[in-house]
């Protein structure tokens, strides 16, 4: 985030916290000190270029029964989506937010069911930095054998 939350995120964050239909304590929202220092560094200089931000927000939610794992998936979606329901369900880099932090991975920001914006995963992620890492990758891994759903992708040859 970097700037205070918009009422619509304010609204949807209290209405999926307190639902009477969802009863586990272990659900959050976690927000997270992102500022000083960490701002000090150039966007470009690393992969995470989200250097201007004042905080991070992580949606958890622990259980141990996998029959729940459908409803607590949903909680999960259902909230994340309605807060950023003005930017296509995702955090698009903007004056209020700044994307994802890629040490939250979300497999459901590749997918156009629930990432609706014009926003790839990978800007989410690296924003302007994702073509420098796309070329570190073909340096390194040209044969793209370190993979996983949201591996950096060798550049179109």
């Amino acid at each position: 985030m970097r700037a205070a939350f918009p009422d619509s995120h304010l609204d949807a964050l209290y209405k999926h916290l307190t639902r009477d239909d969802i009863d586990n304590p272990n659900i959050s929202v976690q927000l997270t000190s992102y500022g000083g220092r960490i701002n000090a560094v150039d966007p470009a200089a690393t992969a995470a270029p989200h250097r201007d931000a004042a905080f991070k927000m992580l949606w958890q939610v622990f259980w141990s029964d996998p029959a729940d794992d459908d409803r607590y998936i949903s909680w999960a979606r259902d909230c994340y989506r309605e807060v950023y329901a003005d930017t296509g369900g995702v955090p698009v880099p903007n004056e209020v937010t700044d994307g994802c932090y890629v040490n939250y991975p979300d497999i459901d920001l590749g997918d156009p069911r629930f990432n609706t914006s014009s926003t790839p995963w990978h800007t989410l992620y690296y924003q302007d930095n994702y073509p420098r890492l796309q070329r570190v990758k073909a340096k390194w891994d040209p044969r793209n054998v370190f993979r996983h759903s949201q591996s950096v992708q060798p550049p179109a040859a």
